[in-house]
């Protein structure tokens, strides 16, 4: 057990985990409004009008219940993919727009990767995480912090692993480096679920919105209007 997960034993995880609105009858937030607002403006998920965040699980879990990889429907497949992307937020944008010189790897040209992701969700139903990852790497634009919220849900096993978790549980953004330290990011959560009476997933997500309260998203640096409330003496002594 690391310092970072050592300091962490003691959060309040009721308190945290129900801070958290991403699968919640919460109203959408901002990021997520951003995110369905610039992928429908490129003519995706034209039909999908949620009023909370827990219709974007809901619809992501009943589309992927329906998907067979025996017989794959691509069309069905890239809407997986969509409502992923939406989910996650306005950093998710990357396969919408697109430089130039990079037009290939976006969504446009769902075609020319669609394989790659299909691979990604075989590993997934084989157990293999690290393999997933491995496939999505090779999807420009879907990026270390996106592919693993894809991992979620396809799974509903595996927890996110992004930028704000690598920070809290490492200090760094390391565990994002590379898909093999994937297996590593289990092993440390799982001390924590452990330490909460929880599963590693609802650990996540307590882990989530106590970093989205006191810290900015790229650093562990604490936010100004934070400076107290409920783990306070926590989130400082991660900051230090």
């Amino acid at each position: 057990m690391n310092r970072y997960v050592e300091t962490l034993s003691d959060l309040n995880f009721a308190h945290w985990n129900s801070k958290n609105t991403y699968f919640s009858d919460a109203e959408i937030n901002a990021s997520m409004k951003a995110a369905l607002t610039l992928i429908q403006g490129k003519g995706y998920l034209l039909d999908f009008f949620p009023k909370s965040a827990k219709d974007y699980s809901i619809e992501i879990s009943n589309e992927i219940s329906s998907f067979d990889t025996i017989n794959p429907d691509f069309s069905r497949l890239s809407r997986i993919f969509d409502l992923i992307q939406a989910w996650g937020g306005k950093m998710g944008k990357t396969p919408y727009v697109f430089k130039k010189g990079n037009s290939q790897s976006s969504r446009d040209h769902f075609s020319s990767w669609r394989e790659s992701y299909l691979k990604g969700v075989i590993s997934i139903q084989n157990e293999n995480p690290v393999e997933a990852l491995k496939y999505w790497a090779l999807i420009n634009g879907l990026g270390s912090s996106f592919a693993p919220k894809h991992l979620r849900f396809w799974s509903n096993k595996y927890p996110v692993l992004d930028t704000r978790i690598s920070l809290l549980l490492t200090g760094s953004k390391g565990l994002l480096r590379k898909p093999e330290y994937y297996d590593d990011f289990l092993q440390l959560i799982s001390q924590l679920a452990e330490r909460y009476g929880s599963d590693i997933l609802e650990t996540e997500k307590a882990l989530f919105a106590f970093s989205q309260n006191y810290f900015r998203n790229d650093k562990l640096v604490l936010l100004k209007e934070q400076t107290a409330g409920v783990d306070s003496e926590i989130a400082l002594a991660i900051a230090n």
